[in-house]
């Protein structure tokens, strides 16, 4: 994921993950996205990687081609409903609701981003839920789960067998 904050040059960065990995290019109403997210397609396209469009930005999605889009936390899941029902084919994700209940059904979604699994600098992290909390949420959750929040190569071991379909990290895999 990038953060306009803590990413740097999200272009740069991209370039440096490997094939198969996606991006969810969050810009945070950052005024050049559009030619960024632009250059963020042509570079996930060249490097087989896949690019999805963060806080529910439908429109520069789509004007880019990236892959998929990526919510915010909504209970009710509207933007992801209204999206799936409208395009079959487009990856969407969301972030997991740090506390309550799911209002409508989760089948509209190809991944919920679960956080923060351990502790995280992002101003949006809150307590850290550990591993076992997620492994209990992948058990539960019909969707598949992608743990976020603290995932360095040190901590990201302790996630293996929690049913995690994968991980997520902001700055955490350049340490």
């Amino acid at each position: 994921m990038s953060d306009p904050a803590r990413t740097g040059d999200v272009t740069e960065a991209v370039a440096g993950l490997p094939k198969g990995c996606a991006l969810i290019y969050r810009h945070f109403g950052e005024g050049r996205r559009a030619i960024i997210a632009r250059a963020l397609r042509q570079v996930t396209h060249d490097n087989a990687q896949q690019l999805l469009i963060g806080g529910g930005d439908v429109e520069l999605a789509m004007a880019v081609k990236a892959d998929g889009v990526h919510f915010k936390r909504d209970a009710a899941l509207s933007g992801p409903h209204k999206l799936r029902a409208e395009n079959k084919q487009i990856i969407i994700t969301m972030a997991g609701l740090k506390t309550g209940k799911y209002r409508a059904s989760l089948s509209c979604l190809d991944g919920l981003f679960i956080s923060s699994i351990f502790p995280s600098q992002s101003p949006s992290a809150g307590e850290a839920i550990g591993t076992e909390a997620l492994k209990a949420r992948c058990e539960v959750l019909p969707v598949p789960i992608f743990a976020l929040g603290g995932i360095t190569a040190k901590t990201a071991p302790q996630l293996l067998g929690s049913g995690a379909s994968g991980l997520a990290a902001i700055d955490g895999f350049r340490t």
